[in-house]
Order: structure tokens, then C-alpha cells, then sequence
């Protein structure tokens, strides 16, 4: 399949205000030319991006404020973002987390999470996957894709990010069946697993404070590059940096009990 081609071809990025999905759309615009529609929470933040980008990348973007852990707010988002243009390529990035204690974990907020990060992830691939393949026209440009942003959580157990792991690895498994299964079809699937990024998200949560300048910790826009490079390369799984491909090879010689012993002893100091 050839590369993807993302000059003035429309791109849908969730979760998009801040962190990866910020700097990917950033990215998409200013070194690729591609038009956006920008899907998060804070249309105020969406807004600033619009202006911005438009004024300094010469594209269009649309933005959709949306909740994803909220059914309807996931329908609207297929609905609005292909009633009137053709969608390329769909980046599925949106995601929220704990850090702390299981047992510390309100219920409602375990089921928003998993809202997020795995149904309306799941329900979103259910939409466009079939849009995508039938809006290919052969002799009309390259297919579209579809990326998970997933996490090395999603490889390897994580005591004190117990529930995000256990969305993360099921988009995974799910989405690496997938791409199996439509590898004949006119449509690309690419599984990203970043390690630590230095987003929102990770300043929210407290994981910031606590591995704060480690090597383990990413910037948004290093991952940003290597994610937009993969899906563009249609790859099947990527996980960006040498440290942690590293540490995803040793995983495959240690016993998982280990794995998760070490793990522990490394998120463990940050919690209170």
C-alpha cells in the first residue's frame, strides 16, 4: 500500500487540545498541509488552535467540542465530521488516566474512563473503518488510516495505573485484530504506544511530579513526529524511543510476575 498522503486531505484528531493530540495537529498542519478537525472537550482551547493554525499553515480546520465518555457526543462527532467533506485519515489519541491506588478509583470515575478510552475508542473504529474503505476511489489518491494512540501500559502491567492499563490493553489487542482482519481492504490500521509523555494529562495525574525529568518521560512533540511518520508508513505496532523499545524486548525474557514487581516498585514512590 503506498504511503499516506496528508497535503489538504482532512484529518480527525480526538483529543486534541493539549499533549500528543495538540502537538500532532500542530504537526499535521505546519509540515504536512493537511486540513483538520479537531475533537476535544475545551472549545475555547480548539478555537485558539483554529485561528492559529488557519492564519499560519494556510488550511481549514474545523473543531467539534465533544465528550467521548458520553455515547451521543461520539455518534455527533462521525455524523459532523463526514456530513460534509471526505475524512482521510482518523486519529484516535483522546484517553484519561488515575495514578494511585485502585482501591482510592471512584466507580464513576473508572466508568467515564472507560468510556473514553475504550468504548467510544471501539465505537469510533466501528464508524469510520467502513467509511474509509467505501470512500476509496481507486486511480483517486492512497486509502485512508486509522491510528490508536494506545501506551506501553497497554503492553506491560502497571501497578497504580491498573484501570489505564487495562483500557490500554485491550484498544491494543483489539486494534492489532484488526488490522488482521482488514489488511485486504483499502485502509490502513497503525497501533502507537508511546511511553510517558510530558502532557496534561501526566501533570494532572501526579505522574509528572513524580518521575518528573526522567529519561522515561518524552516530549509531546518527538512522539507527535514519530506517530504521524508511522501512520503515514502504515505500520502495524510502534512504540517510539530506544529506552523503551528496550524495554519492551527484555519483557519477552522476564516472567510477567517480575515485570509487575518492577513496575510497582517504580510508580510506587508517587503514591500517597
Amino acid at each position: 500500500m503506498q504511503k499516506l498522503e496528508l497535503k489538504q486531505r482532512w484529518v480527525l484528531v480526538t483529543g486534541a487540545s493539549s499533549g500528543l493530540g495538540q502537538a500532532m495537529a500542530q504537526q499535521l498542519a505546519r509540515e504536512h498541509g493537511a486540513n483538520l478537525i479537531l475533537v476535544a472537550r475545551r472549545l475555547e482551547r480548539l478555537q485558539a488552535m483554529k485561528t492559529e493554525l488557519e492564519q499560519a499553515c494556510s488550511v481549514q480546520v474545523d473543531v467539534i467540542q465533544a465528550d467521548l465518555s458520553v455515547a451521543e457526543d461520539v455518534e455527533r462527532v462521525f455524523l459532523q465530521s463526514t456530513g460534509q467533506r471526505q475524512v482521510t485519515a482518523v486519529i484516535l489519541n483522546a484517553g484519561v488516566t488515575f495514578y494511585g491506588r485502585h482501591r482510592d478509583l471512584a466507580w464513576p470515575k473508572f466508568q467515564s474512563m472507560l468510556a473514553t478510552n475504550l468504548t467510544s475508542v471501539v465505537r469510533l473504529a466501528d464508524l469510520f473503518l467502513p467509511y474509509l474503505i467505501q470512500s476509496h476511489q481507486p486511480g483517486a489518491g492512497t486509502p485512508g488510516a486509522l491510528m490508536f494512540v494506545t501506551s506501553m501500559a497497554g503492553l506491560l502491567p502497571v501497578p497504580f495505573q491498573s484501570a489505564y492499563a487495562g483500557t490500554k490493553a485491550f484498544v491494543t489487542h483489539h486494534a492489532q485484530g484488526l488490522y488482521q482482519e482488514y489488511r485486504d481492504d483499502p485502509v490502513s490500521i497503525t497501533v502507537y504506544a508511546p511511553g510517558g509523555i510530558q502532557t496534561d494529562m501526566t501533570a494532572h495525574s501526579g505522574l509528572a511530579d513524580h518521575f518528573g525529568d526522567s529519561v522515561f518521560i518524552q516530549s509531546a512533540e518527538s512522539c507527535a513526529r514519530t506517530g504521524l511518520k508511522a501512520m503515514q508508513r502504515r505500520r502495524y505496532l510502534v512504540v517510539p524511543g530506544t529506552l523503551n523499545n528496550v524495554q519492551v524486548f527484555m519483557s519477552r525474557f522476564l516472567p510477567r510476575k517480575w515485570l509487575g514487581r518492577i513496575a510497582a516498585a517504580a510508580y510506587a514512590g508517587g503514591v500517597k
